[in-house]
């Protein structure tokens, strides 16, 4: 049957399986790693998402977060802002001493490096370093990677160390 068709069952099984017994990031993981794991183990052939279902996707995820804003937002907004600067800077700091020193060790080439530890969904910043000549299969396991161990590691530290 078709791989497409596999890897999004699997995904949302095991996306269900994790949201239901509270994983650490819940459903996103649990498809996230539920579809990675089928796409390693039962196949070699490379599964491509069809751009209406992408599209569809991320529609979905921006209403989620769209809905989550509110009045209380906006008049929290500037300090919010300044910390959200703060992060942005501090994350383009930590991501040029990474690939200047994944490159300087040989480990990959300074663009590949710089788009695979500069701040963004590995989606967009793999495409942007395919069109600026980087290796964006380097780039996306990278930034999948990353996703995958704070969509694990961040639910556990607010678990352990929240003030609630």
């Amino acid at each position: 049957m078709n791989t497409l068709f596999w890897t999004t069952i699997w995904g949302t099984l095991g996306g269900l399986i994790a949201w239901k017994i509270g994983f650490p990031g819940g459903a996103a993981v649990g498809a996230m790693l539920g579809s990675g794991i089928y796409n390693l183990v039962a196949t070699s052939i490379s599964v491509s998402m069809p751009l209406p279902l992408e599209l569809a996707a991320q529609i979905a995820v921006g209403v989620v977060v769209g809905s989550t804003f509110s009045k209380e937002l906006l008049q929290s907004g500037v300090s919010v802002l300044v910390w959200g600067l703060i992060g942005a800077g501090t994350y383009i700091l930590v991501g040029l001493i990474l690939a200047w020193a994944a490159s300087r060790l040989g480990y990959l080439n300074f663009d590949t490096a710089l788009f695979s530890f500069s701040p963004g969904g590995f989606t967009g910043m793999s495409i942007i370093a395919s069109a600026e000549g980087a290796d964006p299969a380097k780039v996306s396991l990278i930034h999948f990677t990353r996703v995958v161990l704070l969509f694990i590691i961040v639910p556990l530290m607010v678990r352990l160390l929240a003030l609630n």
